[in-house]
């Protein structure tokens, strides 16, 4: 009885022995890996797209050397507004250097262009950044020649400036024998986040 009970205390401190060496083992493998965090500041951002300026005197040029005029344009960070203009022949244009400038701090993307008719005049053409009426032609474009039009999905990156055009010309075949006047034309221009 006396080796029962001793081969029992020598299991018993086997097994305990085994257990703790386990857990030894365990503890051994075991490590704590910790991240933390200081101050995080999110950062203000500024939204701010538009016009640079306060006036632009039109280019001139076609074959009419009299009843051709452009108008000043006004510009304020919104809005252009071209004065009285009167074009006479085909050819006559007037063309607006333009500067839409990304002084905030988000990348800025040409979402769409709209068009807006002249009121009572009929437009065979107005879609983007162009529109035909009468006699009359309206366009945004990339280029002085009025060449390239303007295509939505451009970025305008922070601190860029985008050189663009409003040109007005005379491209009908025909001439008037009265005074036609158009009013109301007008293009809107949108910028989203990009």
């Amino acid at each position: 009885m006396k080796n029962k009970r001793k081969n029992m205390c020598i299991i018993v401190f086997t097994l305990i022995i085994t257990i703790a060496s386990l857990s030894l083992a365990y503890a051994a493998l075991s490590t704590t890996l910790n991240i933390d965090f200081g101050d995080i500041t999110q950062n203000a951002l500024t939204w701010d797209v538009g016009f640079q300026g306060s006036t632009v005197t039109a280019t001139v040029s076609g074959t009419s050397s009299t009843g051709r005029s452009c108008g000043t344009a006004s510009i304020t960070p919104s809005t252009v507004t071209v004065g009285s203009t009167s074009l006479s022949k085909p050819e006559d244009k007037c063309t607006y250097a333009l500067n839409i400038k990304n002084s905030g701090s988000i990348a800025a993307l040409l979402n769409s262009i709209t068009p807006k008719n002249p009121n009572s005049t009929a437009c065979s053409t107005s879609n983007g950044a162009t529109m035909v009426c009468g006699n009359l032609t309206y366009k945004l474009t990339t280029d002085a020649a009025g060449v390239n039009l303007l295509t939505n999905n451009r970025t305008l990156a922070i601190g860029a400036t985008l050189p663009i055009y409003l040109v007005v010309s005379y491209t009908g075949n025909s001439l008037n024998s009265s005074n036609v006047t158009q009013t109301g034309a007008a293009f809107t221009i949108n910028f989203t986040q990009s």
